[in-house]
């Protein structure tokens, strides 16, 4: 059976914020790009995701739409290299209840995005072969 790598079905496009931008202004981005999420970056590399779990959780709380990215966003970032494994990526996901992985080079500089829906293309693809 072919192994397949994680940088054969990351999305390369991905859309980033920075950590001074507004939870109202994150919305927006993610509702016009049609995204589930946003990873923060401080100098190309990864730092921070925002979901849309953690905007709901932040109005809950309280928070204000002027509220920075840096406040609502999940700082324990998971991330995983381009030349990893798709099975690693499954794994990584499965650990840690999470549908979104950052993809970087050896560097940690942000390559791709690789969802749970990018994994069960992979894995279609695997049983088709």
């Amino acid at each position: 059976m072919k192994e397949e790598f994680v940088k054969e079905y990351m999305k390369t496009k991905v859309i980033t914020v920075e950590k001074r931008v507004t939870l109202k202004e994150v919305a927006r981005i993610m509702t016009e790009n049609k995204v589930g999420s946003v990873i923060v970056v401080e100098n190309d590399k990864p730092v921070g995701i925002i979901t849309e779990h953690d905007i709901v959780r932040a109005i809950g709380k309280g928070k204000e739409l002027e509220t920075k990215a840096e406040e609502i966003m999940t700082v324990s970032l998971i991330t995983i290299r381009e030349d990893s494994p798709i099975s690693g990526a499954l794994s990584l996901m499965r650990t840690y209840n999470i549908r979104h992985l950052p993809v970087t080079d050896n560097d940690g500089k942000l390559k791709g995005i690789i969802s749970i829906r990018d994994i069960a293309r992979a894995i279609d693809d695997i049983l088709e072969a």
